[in-house]
């Protein structure tokens, strides 16, 4: 943010978020692949998660360029967080461990993935009309991209308040 209020005046900072995303690639897939047990599912991100950092760099090198909003690679993550969501949602209903007996609103994981996947469903529906807010209601698009982070990290408090930790008697005995 220093650097396009200051260093820029108020000119776009495009590159530090296209700089970011193949981290939030790898991170946000991580997380994906630590918290689902399937081997079926993990291998499907495993695999999405590769395809995807090598469309970053073709994108990178020879469609959008860095210094614009590379929104084709924005998208494709966005798509394939969305679809990692749907299949921890599907894994957490489906399966009959103990652990999903515990209420899910008790769990932060739950809380997270909840919270990425309204945010990149949302975030990605205002990408794709994007150049059209920008153009005719330079409003209403940050608006939007506001209350999608809002919701974003509200959703990750709850998810910490409301974490239920184990009894700490069970960990010592």
């Amino acid at each position: 943010m220093l650097y396009s209020f200051v260093f820029t005046q108020h000119e776009p900072n495009y590159f530090i978020f296209n700089l970011t995303m193949p981290v939030n690639i790898a991170y946000f897939s991580a997380l994906f692949y630590d918290i689902i047990n399937h081997p079926a599912k993990r291998k499907f991100i495993a695999i999405t998660t590769a395809i995807n950092l090598l469309f970053y760099f073709i994108n990178l090198a020879f469609i959008q360029g860095f210094f614009v909003l590379m929104t084709y690679s924005r998208t494709a993550m966005a798509v394939s967080l969305v679809i990692y969501s749907l299949l921890y949602f599907h894994e957490m209903l489906t399966s009959s461990t103990i652990e999903n007996e515990i209420n899910p609103t008790r769990n932060a994981t739950f809380w997270i993935v909840t919270a990425i996947f309204f945010f990149y469903l949302c975030g990605t529906l205002t990408i794709i009309i994007w150049n059209y807010l920008a153009i005719s209601n330079q409003f209403i698009g940050p608006l939007m991209t506001r209350i999608f982070g809002f919701l974003l990290y509200a959703m990750y408090i709850i998810g910490i308040i409301v974490h239920k930790t184990e009894d700490k008697q069970s960990i010592v005995s």
